[in-house]
Parts: C-alpha cells; sequence; structure tokens
C-alpha cells in the first residue's frame, strides 16, 4: 500500500488508473543512493530504467576524464529508459547530486507493462520530447552551485547578493546558523530571499528530502550552519555543492569534514559581493592589452568601471597592462596608478634622468639590463607575491627560445611583470626558471584566452594595440622625410606583430573595449593624461553592453510532467 501511494505521488505515474498503478507497483523495487554514487555508468549495458522518489541526480559524460552534465533531474523524472527499450548501451552516465531515493524497473517487467498499458509508452514518449526540446536549447551544462552550506551570521548577506545578481529567488534554511541574531524578512523577502528558520530541528536522515523538494521550487538554497559540528551539520556539508566559511581563518574541524569545493572568505562587503559572482557564476574577467605608453589608457577604463561600479573579478594581462593590472589587483586606487604613470613619464625620460634604465654596455641581448626597472616594480608593487592580491592576477610572457607561452600566477608580482615588458632588443630577457623571457604581446597581447580557461563568465577586453587600417594615418610621418629610429622600428614591428595576433587568435570576448589611441606612439609616456582620457571615453562607450551583460537574468524553473 504504502509503494501505491508512493507511486501516486511522482507526476510520471499520476495520470493511470488504479489497475496500471497496481501492477507497476508488483514489479517496482526500491534503491537508494548517497550524493556522489554513480547509479550507472556511460557504456554500461541497461537492464533497468529508474524514477526518483525523492534526491537530485545529473546525467553526465566522463570521456577524456573531464565531467560534461547534460542536465539535473528531480523527483518525478525517470532515466534509464532509451538503454532499457533499445538494448543499446547507456549513452550517458547518472551519479547522485543529492540522496536519492529511487523506484526501479527491469527491462522484461517494462514490456510487458507497455503491451498490457499502452499508456505507458505514452507517458515515456512525452517525457523523452520534453528533454529532447532541452538539451536542444541548453546541450552541455556547467556543474551548478545551487546549495550552499555557509558558516557565519552574514549568510543573509551572501543571499541577498544572489539574489540581487540573478534576479532568481533564494531559499534561505536556517539550520543554527543564525542562532538568535535578528533578521528583517521583511526587507529579505523584498530582495527575493525567503528565509525559514527552525531547520535545527531536522534529523540528519530527513535533511536530504527537505533539499529535495527545496531545489524544485528554488534555484538557490543557502543552508546557514552553526560553527560547531553536529551529525545534521556533516550532512549538509556533504549534500552542499559548496561549503563556505565567512571568517578570517578556517575552522580546524571543517577543513577535515569539507571534502570538495571549500571557500574561506573575509566577511567583507566587497568580498561576500565578488563571492556570490562566484556561486551565481556571474564573475567579470577583464584581460589588459599590451601596448607601451598607450597602455596608459586602460588606466581610463578602470576609472569609469569604478565610478560605474563594474565588477572586476580576476584579471589576465600582457606587457604593460600587466603594470597597470598588477597595481589594480595589489588595490591601489586609480589616483595612485595615475602617481604611478607620472612617475613613469619622469623615469623613462632621456632628459630628466632615465633613471629607470641601465644601459648594458656593450649590450648583449638587450639594450637595457632591466635591473633598476625590477627594483622600481618592488617598490611600487611593495614586494607583493600573487598570493597577497586582492584580485587574482594572471601575468603573460613569453619563453624567447621555445616561443611558448609562459603565465604567472604565484610567486613575485614585481619579477612577473618585469618579463612581461621585454620588449625584444631593448629589454635583456630575463630568465626565470628555465625560462628567457620577453614581451608577453610577442605571443598573446590581449590574453582573454586564459580569462576563458580560468572560467570567467563575462569576458571583457581593453585593447590599445591599433589594426593595420588604424595606422595608416601614420602616413603622414613619411612627408617629413625622417626615418625612424632604431626604438621606433623594434616598437613598430612589435605592434604589427600584435595586431595580426589579435586577428587570428581573438575569442570568447563579450566586450571588446578600445580606446582610440592610434595618434599615440608606444613611447608617448609624457602625454599620460591624454592617453587616460581616451580610455575613459572607450569605457564609457561600452557601459550599455556591460550593464545589459550583467542585468539580472532570471530562469524559469521546469518541473516534472
Amino acid at each position: 500500500m504504502r509503494m501505491r501511494s508512493d507511486l501516486r505521488l511522482i507526476p510520471f505515474f499520476a495520470d493511470l488508473s488504479d489497475d496500471v498503478i497496481l501492477a507497476i507497483e508488483k514489479y517496482c523495487r526500491r534503491e537508494h543512493y548517497s550524493r556522489g554514487e554513480l547509479v550507472f555508468a556511460e557504456g554500461d549495458f541497461g537492464d533497468r530504467m529508474y524514477i526518483i522518489q525523492s534526491g537530485q541526480v545529473k546525467v553526465i559524460s566522463e570521456k577524456n576524464g573531464s565531467e560534461r552534465i547534460f542536465s539535473y533531474l528531480n523527483p518525478g523524472n525517470f532515466f534509464g529508459e532509451t538503454a532499457l527499450l533499445t538494448g543499446e548501451p547507456r549513452n550517458a552516465g547518472v551519479r547522485v547530486v543529492i540522496d536519492s531515493d529511487l523506484i526501479s524497473l527491469g527491462r522484461q517487467e517494462l514490456q510487458e507493462l507497455i503491451e498490457r498499458y499502452p499508456n505507458i509508452a505514452v507517458e515515456i514518449t512525452r517525457e523523452l520530447s520534453r528533454r529532447l526540446t532541452r538539451q536542444i536549447q541548453s546541450p552541455v551544462q556547467q556543474e551548478e552551485l545551487n546549495i550552499v552550506a555557509v558558516v557565519g551570521q552574514q549568510a543573509p548577506v551572501l543571499a541577498e547578493q544572489i539574489a540581487k545578481l540573478t534576479g532568481e529567488e533564494v531559499f534561505l534554511f536556517d539550520l543554527g546558523g543564525l542562532g538568535n541574531m535578528p533578521v528583517d524578512q521583511t526587507t529579505l523577502s523584498q530582495e527575493g530571499v525567503q528565509l525559514a528558520r527552525g531547520g535545527q530541528n531536522l534529523t540528519a536522515d530527513e535533511l536530504p528530502a527537505r533539499l529535495s523538494s527545496l531545489v524544485q521550487d528554488y534555484f538557490w538554497v543557502i543552508l546557514a550552519i552553526p560553527l560547531r559540528p553536529s551529525l545534521l551539520t556533516i550532512k549538509a556539508i556533504d549534500l552542499a555543492d559548496v561549503t563556505i566559511q565567512l571568517a578570517d581563518a578556517p575552522e580546524r574541524w571543517l577543513t577535515q569534514a569539507v571534502t570538495r569545493n571549500f571557500m574561506v572568505v573575509k566577511p567583507e562587503p566587497k568580498r561576500i559581493a565578488r563571492l556570490a559572482r562566484k556561486i551565481a557564476r556571474r564573475q567579470v574577467g577583464l584581460a589588459l592589452s599590451s601596448g607601451g605608453a598607450r597602455g596608459l589608457a586602460h588606466i581610463g577604463v578602470l576609472e569609469v568601471f569604478e565610478r560605474e561600479r563594474i565588477p572586476v573579478d580576476m584579471l589576465a594581462t600582457a606587457s604593460m597592462g600587466s603594470i597597470v593590472g598588477a597595481l589594480y589587483a595589489a588595490g591601489a586606487s586609480v589616483d595612485e596608478m595615475k602617481q604611478v604613470a607620472q612617475l613613469m613619464q619622469k623615469q623613462t625620460n632621456l632628459l630628466k634622468g632615465f633613471s629607470m634604465w641601465d644601459i648594458g654596455l656593450p649590450p648583449r641581448s638587450g639594450l637595457v639590463r632591466g635591473t633598476k626597472t625590477l627594483d622600481y616594480f618592488r617598490k611600487i608593487l611593495q614586494n607583493k607575491n600573487f598570493e597577497d592580491l586582492e584580485l587574482p592576477l594572471t601575468v603573460v610572457a613569453c619563453d624567447v627560445i621555445t616561443g611558448e607561452e609562459v603565465q604567472f600566477d604565484s610567486g613575485p608580482i614585481a619579477d612577473a611583470v618585469r618579463a612581461s615588458i621585454s620588449m625584444i632588443g631593448i629589454f635583456e630577457p630575463p630568465r626565470i626558471g628555465d625560462h628567457f623571457l620577453i614581451d608577453g604581446g610577442t605571443v598573446n597581447p590581449v590574453p582573454t584566452s586564459i580569462l576563458k580557461d580560468k572560467r570567467a563568465d563575462v569576458i571583457v577586453a581593453s585593447s590599445v594595440i591599433p589594426g593595420l587600417s588604424e595606422r595608416m594615418h601614420r602616413k603622414e610621418q613619411l612627408k617629413t622625410g625622417k626615418a625612424p629610429n632604431v626604438v621606433a622600428i623594434v616598437m613598430g614591428a612589435l605592434e604589427i606583430m600584435e595586431s595580426e595576433i589579435i586577428r587570428q587568435r581573438a575569442e570568447a570576448i563579450d566586450v571588446m573595449i578600445q580606446p582610440d589611441v592610434a595618434q599615440f606612439t608606444i613611447s608617448d609616456f609624457d602625454r599620460v593624461e591624454e592617453i587616460i582620457q581616451v580610455g575613459r571615453e572607450a569605457a564609457q562607450r561600452a557601459l550599455p553592453q556591460l550593464r545589459q551583460l550583467l542585468a539580472p537574468q532570471p530562469r524559469a524553473k521546469s518541473y516534472a510532467a
């Protein structure tokens, strides 16, 4: 009798008559799987189909060692029927996301039921049609982080941020983590957060079914868990897609209890907002191009971003972009970056001291040794390592021997920046590890590919490298009858090469910001304010596109039918 009533609660069986339900009941078998277990693997022989009574599973392919997700299935959905009906091997695997109670049917039993009750075949056909439509619209999904366990009383702040970012309702389930802290439920509700307290009264065994129900109605479930371990807390961590401690340092028991996706984030508004973008997959990656003095336009771009509250969650940089990006990632304000630019104007000017350049006599692999430049970078970057930065930063350089791209995201920042700006023939290539390194612009002048690899969700590029057509105005220079000097020749050749690399490698860019820098040369460090201004203007032009991409885009919840 219990099996019969359970079957009636599953939408797949809801419209079937009592005699059909009675017949199905005789053939069904109950099975239970815990989170992470594989119900069956891709390529397995299929001898049973499954109906989800409670829990959640994902349909996956794990070929070539990486997981591709086709769909998430909730209570009322079924899976495994295709191999059962065709006799072919399983075309995908199924792994449990939330502890699941399944009802299974064998091949022979299903065939007998279909022969006796054709309505079952009709229901299967309807569901297959719906599933095919969903897969055509969204063939491969990213792993969802829709159940988030949070230790820390700022859990409501995180829930609010996710609701604002996505435009989707968030369910904040207090499992004792909020304690007696007063929470303004009206304000939370207005922001799209539904709060339920008293979750600490659940048992660990009751939690999976409760979560199974919640994920059908909400894309985001935040579990506010207490700082002390308990059976319920451990179960919540086990079922969560990600566990976060909002604190300065992790609790030891948490580091031992959490086996995947554990983050410790300081409970500061800016960091919580950045965390929300990471969870909601709305991270903004910014690539800053090479370009010599023209790269100062990146400062103008960042100034507009700051003023208009356009977030930046990660940076990838080359050459001059690495100087600006490293300063910004280290927490420098726009005004502080302008001050550095003004100092560079003086220190790269031959008549005013040329103090950043230590000329090598006789020159071997470059005119400038670069020791003074490295010392200068260490000073303005305060001898920081990548691990000390406010924002994740990747700096690009090129191995002059092998031609390979070399990426830096750990260790001393100044050394990486010094390597990334090493223009061919101007600076001696520094040796870092087994690499002799030159300008990152020679291999990846606008490194958006790195942001794609780092899983940025919105990729923005600021490029100050003029295309070949933009260089045509320089024909006016020929009328003077003066040949360009050796530095101008080297820089011009590098610029032509970079523009061609960009043309061939441009990929995965959501917004391209292109300051109008064709009037400037890469050595125009005496035109700081003019160059920064064209960066401001370009960023201002890009704002409508940026705002459209960052606006909430709520999804519609699909339900089993």
